[in-house]
C-alpha cells in the first residue's frame, strides 16, 4: 500500500513539474527569399515561469544544406541572454554537419536567478542563412536535451518548424522613364542623320 501510495505522489509531483506545456517555435524573418538573399530563423522557447527555468540545452538546428548555406549564429536576442542573466558567462558550443547544425549551452547563473528573472518565452538563438538555389527549404529542430536549473530534465510539449521559399534572383523592369529618354534619343538621332535619296 506504501509503495502505491509512493507512486501516486511521484506521478502527481511530475505532472504538476510539467504542467506548463514548453514549445519551441522556429521563426523566420521571411516566409519568400531569392537567391543570394538572407533569411533569420530564430528559435524560441515558451511555457517558463517562475518555478521552471531553463539552465541547458542541446539541439540540432536541421536545414536543406543544397538551398542554405549558414553565416552567422547569434545566442540569445536583442534583449540579451537569458541563460546568462548575471553576467557571468555562460558555456556555448557548436558543431555541424552537412544540412545540421548542433548548438549547446550551459548557463553559469544559479538556479534562483534563473527562476527569478528569466523570461517565459525568449530566444534561444537565431541563424543567420544565406539562399544558395531555387526551392522550398524546411527547417526544423531536433531536442537531444532541455534541463533546469539543477539539471533536472525538462519535457517538451511541441517543437514547431518553418518553411522557406526561395526564388530565382528577381530581375528589375526598366522603369516607363528610362524608356522614354531610350525613345526621345532615337527621334533626336534620326532628325540628325543625314536622309540617302532614294
Amino acid at each position: 500500500m506504501k509503495n502505491l501510495l509512493a507512486g501516486l505522489l511521484t506521478l502527481g509531483l511530475s505532472f504538476s513539474l510539467n504542467a506548463n506545456a514548453i514549445n519551441i517555435d522556429l521563426i523566420a524573418d521571411h516566409a519568400t527569399i531569392n537567391i543570394g538573399e538572407n533569411v533569420e530563423v530564430q528559435v524560441r522557447i515558451s511555457g517558463l515561469d517562475g518555478e521552471l527555468a531553463l539552465g541547458a540545452y542541446d539541439v540540432n538546428f536541421n536545414y536543406d544544406a543544397s538551398l542554405f548555406s549558414i553565416n552567422t549564429i547569434i545566442w540569445g536576442d536583442s534583449q540579451g541572454n537569458q541563460l546568462d542573466l548575471s553576467g557571468s558567462g555562460s558555456l556555448q558550443d557548436t558543431s555541424s554537419g552537412i544540412g545540421w547544425l548542433n548548438l549547446f549551452e550551459l548557463s553559469f547563473d544559479d538556479v534562483l536567478t534563473l527562476e527569478l528573472l528569466q523570461e517565459s518565452e525568449f530566444t534561444l538563438f537565431s541563424v543567420l542563412l544565406n539562399a544558395i538555389a531555387i526551392g522550398s527549404g524546411d527547417f526544423s529542430l531536433t531536442a537531444n536535451t532541455l534541463g533546469d536549473g539543477s539539471g533536472n530534465e525538462l519535457f517538451l510539449d511541441s517543437i514547431n518548424g518553418v518553411n522557406i521559399n526561395v526564388n530565382g534572383a528577381s530581375v528589375p523592369e526598366p522603369s516607363s522613364l528610362l524608356l522614354l529618354i531610350g525613345v526621345l534619343a532615337m527621334l533626336v538621332l534620326r532628325t540628325k542623320l543625314p536622309h540617302s535619296p532614294t
